[in-house]
């Protein structure tokens, strides 16, 4: 069933129940067109609904990054009712009223999972009360805040320690291409890396107020990664995947997919269970040929 209010895209769906008792409530949350998570979020709930969950998809209308489309991100009180949020966010300046639905799902210790520039979810002034989490949401929610990006796309491989690891089921230990490029990271102490991924780009030395960091032309770095309690106590798989071509690339789908059903505490789909994939970038380009 697909419903749709006013200024607000929800997709829900039910589908005949695969997971036993009541099936996970996936709270997928949108907030930029960066990478077009528009495009590729409603895609891959579709996917999870195929799978057994209950998802809603708030996607709003125009791109809410620094409020561009005036209305942030309406229906995030429906954070409330979810098992598990998925962010794909970026640069948000949301109000009093929609931030405190995500702080309070934050703080609430559910899991979270989180894609690409999430951990930059945030641009606050530096004069306003929330300033704080332009950085602490990556950092304290997800494991890292934002450093820098290399450029083009990432070789990616599983990383050895963590071969064994259950969101790592069925995905082989072929490497693998992300149409993205790589994120550096900074982790925070307990998180488990699961994917290590090397980038080229400029060599340059890059400054914040937590580092320092001297990046060379050739890098190598964690892209995906568990953390079995953030700051609030929450289960987070979280992930600098999110490129419209990664969801073509059956080791990205299926880490995904895996991912979410951890956060979930619902146990992975076995290897031979099929995880579909799709073209994302084709369809994207000949849509903008219409148009």
């Amino acid at each position: 069933m697909v419903t749709v209010a006013a200024l607000l895209l929800a997709i829900t769906c039910r589908v005949p129940a695969t997971i036993a008792g009541e099936k996970p409530h996936l709270v997928f949350v949108v907030g930029t067109h960066h990478y077009s998570p528009q495009i590729s979020m409603p895609v891959l709930a579709k996917e999870m609904e195929r799978l057994g969950f209950r998802t809603t998809v708030l996607l709003p209308p125009g791109d809410p990054e620094g409020n561009k489309n005036s209305v942030g991100i309406p229906g995030l009180e429906v954070l409330a009712q979810a098992d598990v949020a998925v962010f794909f966010v970026r640069f948000l300046t949301l109000d009093d009223e929609q931030f405190g639905y995500i702080e309070r799902y934050i703080k609430s210790g559910k899991p979270v999972v989180a894609f690409r520039t999430s951990t930059h979810a945030f641009r606050y002034s530096a004069d306003h009360p929330r300033f704080a989490w332009n950085d602490a949401f990556g950092r304290d929610v997800q494991g890292t805040d934002y450093l820098c990006h290399m450029k083009g796309t990432t070789k990616c491989r599983l990383f050895n320690q963590a071969k064994n690891h259950t969101i790592l089921t069925g995905v082989g230990n072929d490497p693998f291409t992300s149409a993205g490029s790589l994120y550096l990271t900074d982790l925070q102490p307990g998180c488990m890396p699961l994917v290590i991924g090397s980038g080229s780009g400029a060599e340059r030395l890059v400054r914040d107020k937590f580092r320092t960091r001297h990046v060379q032309k050739n890098e190598e770095d964690i892209v995906a990664w568990t953390w079995e309690k953030n700051k609030y106590g929450a289960k987070v798989f979280a992930t600098s995947f999110g490129h419209l071509g990664d969801f073509a690339v059956p080791q990205i789908m299926r880490i995904v997919v895996n991912g979410i059903y951890w956060a979930a505490d619902v146990k992975v789909p076995e290897a031979s269970r099929e995880i579909k994939t799709f073209q994302l970038m084709a369809k994207n380009r000949a849509k903008a040929r219409k148009r």
